[in-house]
């Protein structure tokens, strides 16, 4: 069931993918773009969706989701998205992640049906014992159809929404309730990566955005839970402003020393201040979820409550650094905590920076890849064990033509040695040929370093791995294409650390789809 689940996903959105852009290939993949690059407008909807669950096995649990889905053509969307509880149960840490296919169609008037499936995985619970009660196997699936209202800037609903987890207490059919945001955004083509942007397209950057990267120190306060040390936390934040000062963000901070793979989603709004030419202040606060298991940092059901202010300074229109602190607590929990960070920012253009600046802008290139892992032949400490599926997604941040930055997270959709919850998170760097086979045909090789949690307690941990893989492209538009990858995960921890004595080895096969694009940055 779970392998005709992926391969009709996979299927549906390489189909639509070829149908969305009816194009020339010869001019799609012309190797001699004009001289300026041209933007088009591309899609979508970020849509908020809560679940209140009831178990098979008693009590409640929540579930609040998160999805951005790109729309294919007038009535499908596909997308990646996560879920968190909030406010029921105490399962603070809980964490679901899934690709979803989302089909949407007008009724009347401002009426709208909806309807989808996600799959995926999820995995946490109240203790580590508890995570082999809660998650089961961790194989997510939910499917759900339902009404909504267009209301203008938003969009609502209500759905019937069945959501289980497989051999789990989570499986419910439930009423789900949903905010939806369209959006669309300004985007150049995959193959004009460093090619100025015409001035005539200035006007439709937009407000500013920030992706920035940072790392912060957590201190607990009085903790009550069993890990009571600090915390190195990575987090990886996307800001979008919707005035000259206003902004909203979204936000992940995932644990990458003391507590590794503690997770934390928020999101927020907050207002900037101009102190100087090149000096900025921040002062935003977020609403989100996190924790590990509960009995292990007390966050109660999930719930977190996030201010922050930051420092800025630029070193030019295109980046800057900062300083921050923080206070998050968790409302119906007992954790406490003080945070301290320092990180880099990267700013994209506005409208209205373009059209003063005097440097010019180029296209910068991405890739968005959706894929389905297989690894096989995994040997832990020298013990072969069960073949893993992973949910992955990939993003390439073009260099040049060639060279470009991986960044891939991959969840398991089924238990490792019983537990569920196996996750990756790797970056690297990685280089990809011409296009060859009537330009529709592009090779690479990549190699990436980052951590993988087993899903059991830190005894059982690996230190870092390295992911070299290579695959290849097969253009189906200028925008989308089919992905493969083959790659062989290999643990380094035993090797730089006598504590470490765990090993780690696999061999991964995947398969997906592409979405190729570009985006204005500072030349």
């Amino acid at each position: 069931m779970m392998k005709r689940t992926t391969l009709a996903v996979l299927g549906l959105l390489i189909g639509q993918s070829a149908l969305a852009e009816d194009a020339d290939p010869a001019q799609s993949f012309a190797s001699e773009p004009p001289a300026y690059a041209t933007l088009g407008e591309a899609t979508g909807l970020l849509m908020l969706d809560y679940n209140r669950i009831d178990l098979t096995s008693g009590g409640t649990f929540d579930l609040a989701s998160i999805h951005y889905l790109h729309q294919l053509n007038d009535w499908l969307y596909a997308g990646v998205g996560f879920g968190a509880p909030l406010v029921e149960g105490n399962y603070g840490g809980f964490f679901a992640a899934d690709l979803a296919l989302h089909a949407q169609v007008p009724l009347f008037g401002n009426w709208f049906a909806d309807a989808g499936v996600a799959f995926g995985a999820g995995a946490g619970g109240a203790s580590i014992d508890n995570i082999l009660t809660l998650s089961g196997d961790g194989t997510l699936i939910k499917k759900y159809a339902g009404i909504g209202y267009d209301a203008g800037r938003f969009k609502f609903g209500v759905n019937i929404a069945d959501l289980q987890i497989a051999n789990s207490p989570i499986d419910d059919t439930m009423i789900s309730v949903f905010a939806q945001l369209p959006l669309s955004y300004a985007v150049g083509k995959h193959a004009a990566t460093n090619d100025s942007l015409s001035p005539a397209d200035f006007g439709g950057l937009g407000y500013e955005s920030i992706i920035s990267y940072e790392y912060s120190n957590l201190t607990q306060i009085n903790p009550t839970g069993s890990y009571a040390g600090n915390i190195g936390l990575v987090s990886p934040s996307f800001t979008q402003f919707y005035s000259e000062s206003d902004y909203y963000f979204i936000g992940l901070d995932l644990g990458l020393s003391g507590l590794i793979w503690y997770n934390q989603a928020q999101g927020g709004i907050g207002k900037r201040i101009s102190l100087a030419p090149r000096l900025n202040f921040y002062g935003q606060i977020g609403i989100g979820s996190g924790g590990w298991v509960t009995d292990t940092i007390d966050t109660g059901p999930g719930l977190i409550v996030y201010p922050k202010i930051k420092a800025e300074y630029m070193f030019n229109e295109r980046l800057g650094a900062f300083a921050s602190a923080g206070y998050f607590f968790a409302p119906l929990g007992t954790s406490k905590n003080w945070t301290i960070g320092a990180g880099l920012s990267f700013h994209l253009p506005s409208a209205g920076q373009a059209e003063t600046a005097d440097s010019d802008l180029a296209l910068r290139g991405l890739r968005v890849s959706l894929f389905q892992r297989r690894m096989t032949d995994v040997v832990y400490n020298g013990v072969a064990r069960d073949d893993l599926n992973l949910s992955s997604v990939q993003l390439d941040y073009s260099v040049d033509k060639h060279w470009y930055i991986p960044f891939q997270i991959a969840a398991a959709t089924n238990d490792f040695s019983g537990y569920a919850g196996y996750v990756e998170g790797l970056a690297g760097l990685g280089w990809q040929t011409d296009l060859f086979g009537s330009d529709r045909v592009q090779g690479y090789a990549q190699m990436m370093i980052g951590l993988n949690d087993l899903g059991v307690d830190q005894a059982h941990e690996v230190g870092a791995q390295i992911y070299p893989s290579l695959g290849f492209n097969y253009n189906l538009s200028d925008r989308y294409s089919i992905y493969g990858q083959v790659g062989r995960t290999m643990s380094l921890g035993h090797l730089y650390d006598p504590n470490i004595t765990n090993s780690f080895e696999g061999t991964s096969f995947g398969l997906g789809v592409s979405y190729r694009f570009s985006l204005p940055r500072w030349r």
